[in-house]
């Protein structure tokens, strides 16, 4: 009667751990569809700022004051997988600021090491080398700031994104970051 036992509660923990795997794949499936879905519908729900019917601020933030920015069009979300709201990206005629939504830390690698040198810096530079070669006004060129208030990032300003491309790869590259920044904070 004992063997009996211990034969069935065996046999349950390796229907438990086979059914584990099983539900660990299908989320891991599941994850990598959802982040599929995020991209198409970051690509097809995004609107040119000229498309946009234009919506006149009641007070102009005084933080876009420093890059002309032009009026608002549009404000979009940034969510984690877990559709946490990260951060606000607020969409201008010729640029947007970033609001983060959590504790940002200016010296976090995943923003200092990633979205600021590789995608930010990488627009920059590439714009830069366009205006030397006479194929950009320098006054179209790409730029951006990094607001910090405490050692933490209030906001980031962009000029200049000019394409729906390097919209789409800023927030993506964004929602990455955030989400690395989340999950070394432990959130």
């Amino acid at each position: 009667m004992e063997s009996e036992r211990v034969r069935r509660l065996a046999e349950a923990k390796s229907y438990l751990q086979r059914r584990i795997e099983e539900l660990e794949g299908e989320v891991e499936l599941l994850k990598l569809l959802l982040n599929l879905v995020d991209a198409v519908l970051s690509r097809e729900s995004f609107t040119r700022a000229a498309e946009l019917p234009r919506e006149v601020p009641q007070a102009p933030p005084e933080e876009v004051e420093e890059f002309d920015l032009g009026a608002r069009v549009s404000e979009h979300a940034v969510t984690s997988r877990e559709g946490r709201e990260l951060a606000r990206v607020v969409v201008y005629e010729r640029g947007l600021v970033i609001k983060p939504l959590i504790d940002l830390p200016a010296d976090s690698p995943p923003l200092r090491n990633f979205f600021v040198a590789k995608i930010l810096e990488g627009y920059k530079r590439k714009d830069g080398e366009m205006v030397k070669a006479g194929e950009l006004a320098e006054d179209e060129a790409f730029d951006y700031e990094v607001v910090e208030e405490g050692g933490l990032v209030k906001e980031i300003k962009v000029v200049n994104y000019r394409e729906r491309r390097r919209f789409d790869e800023i927030r993506s590259s964004l929602r990455w970051t955030l989400q690395r920044v989340l999950e070394r904070m432990g959130g």
